[in-house]
């Protein structure tokens, strides 16, 4: 069952409040920390000081780093962050360093083929698309060593929770089929405090496809006929009560045996769905 992600109608509430943990608090501290560390006078001189001797005799070009379009390159010496660079073209950089390139442009994830229970308990398999893009190359590699394999993970379980709380098919405005905004916008919610630690700022987070377990298709299948069958007799038994109801109005002093003989006529004429037969036999 595909689903739409931008048909959505129903709504809840979203909690854009996520308890972060424990994990990912050691991380933000390790980040900060870092983050605050300064070059000593000692591990400039190593760094700095000499980079810029031997920059010197080449006129600096071999000290020149080229940043392209879309990337952002942490300087790091030491283990300690010297510096950033974000704007694209040839940039002087002395020499004894480290750097980490990383695009920060708009990436996409596929989550794919995620094999979960719904809320009622039915298999299903779930599809995802994760979009996101990296604000703080320096963050990245402290945190997860350049890595985003940690926030696919952390992606994934978020939609695995958020699946757990509805069923796939169900009651309007309460099910996947019809929460596919809603939930995404749940789904972000969860994810970014997370992600924020990696610098990485989640864009979009949406279920593309989520469908029943191959093993019980068929049996759903069925289920879902029989419901629309209940429901469609349901609405009939509805309507003809409504029209005895109005046709009683019409006559307040009538008896009751007289009464009982309208209703019984006007409810088998109104439910009554007689079975029609064709037979398009050829007679020679």
């Amino acid at each position: 069952m595909e689903l739409n992600p931008l048909n959505s109608t129903s709504t809840i509430s979203v909690d854009t409040h996520h308890q972060v943990s424990q994990r990912t608090q050691i991380l933000a501290r390790k980040v900060a920390e870092v983050k605050s560390q300064k070059l000593t006078c000692i591990e400039w001189i190593f760094s700095k000081g000499l980079g810029h001797l031997f920059a010197l005799p080449s006129l600096g070009a071999f000290a020149l780093l080229y940043v392209p379009v879309s990337t952002s390159v942490a300087i790091f010496r030491f283990g300690k962050v010297d510096r950033v660079i974000s704007k694209p073209g040839l940039h002087y950089v002395p020499f004894f360093y480290d750097s980490v390139a990383t695009f920060t442009g708009t990436q996409s994830q596929r989550i794919d083929e995620l094999n979960l229970v719904d809320a009622t308990g039915n298999p299903i398999v779930v599809r995802a698309l994760l979009e996101y893009a990296v604000d703080d190359a320096a963050a990245l590699k402290i945190a997860t060593d350049n890595s985003l394999t940690v926030l696919f993970n952390q992606a994934e379980q978020v939609v695995r929770e958020a699946c757990l709380k509805h069923p796939l098919l169900g009651e309007k405005g309460h099910d996947l089929r019809s929460l596919t905004n809603e939930l995404g916008a749940h789904m972000m919610a969860s994810l970014q405090p997370d992600a924020s630690v990696m610098g990485v700022t989640v864009q979009r987070l949406v279920i593309v496809e989520a469908r029943y377990d191959p093993s019980i298709a068929s049996q759903m299948l069925m289920k879902q006929q029989a419901q629309a069958v209940i429901g469609a007799r349901k609405e009939i038994v509805d309507g003809a009560l409504g029209v005895v109801r109005e046709v009683l109005q019409e006559f307040p002093k009538m008896s009751d045996t007289g009464r009982e003989r309208i209703i019984n006529n006007l409810l088998v004429t109104l439910t009554d769905q007689p079975n029609v037969s064709h037979n398009n036999s050829d007679k020679k």
